[in-house]
């Protein structure tokens, strides 16, 4: 297994943070998320990766860090997790007027692969179907 230098502090990540991480074109990670290549889920329209999971795939390892403040764990616009959440795509409760999450089933639903996520908001699949 290879040691990386600068691995990213946070669990989830962003596609520019792996990106950067992997030392890759943003496009190419996008592209192998989409193709399966690379373990991610969608939120919204997009992609978020767990830590642990891209470098087990890709044979790195993983520095361990100062633990960081993920209060805003999803890592994703308030309103994206509403309305994923909503629709019953992420795992969630409601109270009050805000959803709330557990962190361990938010790990789990990253962890399972979804075939849908790679394909919904695609553009080239809209225009295939209403014609």
């Amino acid at each position: 297994m290879r040691l990386v230098g600068r691995t990213p502090a946070n669990e989830i990540l962003t596609a520019s943070e792996v990106a950067a991480w992997l030392d890759q074109n943003i496009e190419t990670v996008q592209r192998a998320a989409k193709s399966g290549r690379l373990p991610a889920r969608r939120i919204g329209k997009e992609w978020r990766f767990l830590r642990e999971l891209v470098a087990e795939t890709r044979g790195l390892r993983i520095r361990r860090s100062a633990p960081v403040d993920e209060s805003d764990f999803p890592r994703t616009k308030e309103w994206t997790v509403r309305s994923e959440a909503n629709q019953g795509r992420l795992p969630g409760w409601r109270e009050g007027q805000r959803w709330r999450f557990s962190r361990e089933e938010l790990i789990e639903f990253m962890r399972t692969d979804e075939p849908e996520d790679r394909t919904r908001y695609d553009r080239r699949e809209s225009r295939s179907s209403a014609s």
